[in-house]
């Protein structure tokens, strides 16, 4: 059964590894239809816009935090 998840994802504030440069705190929030939390977690990671190098990145579903226990 396809469910619609609300996705945000957090930017942390940090350095860019490669050149110093420091990225400020980013947040995108997405509606996605998926069967899964992991199935909408996987969609996140492959559609959201935000620029990421060697930042962290937190990601909250439903507005519980999600942690992929697979990586």
């Amino acid at each position: 059964m396809i469910n619609e998840y609300k996705v945000e994802i957090i930017r942390e504030p940090g350095p860019n590894p490669l050149t110093g440069e420091i990225s400020p705190f980013e947040y995108e929030k997405l509606t996605i239809e998926a069967t899964s939390e992991r199935s909408a977690y996987v969609i996140a990671c492959a559609t959201f816009k935000m620029t990421v190098r060697g930042q962290q990145l937190r990601f909250f579903i439903d507005g519980l935090e999600y942690f992929d226990e697979n990586n």
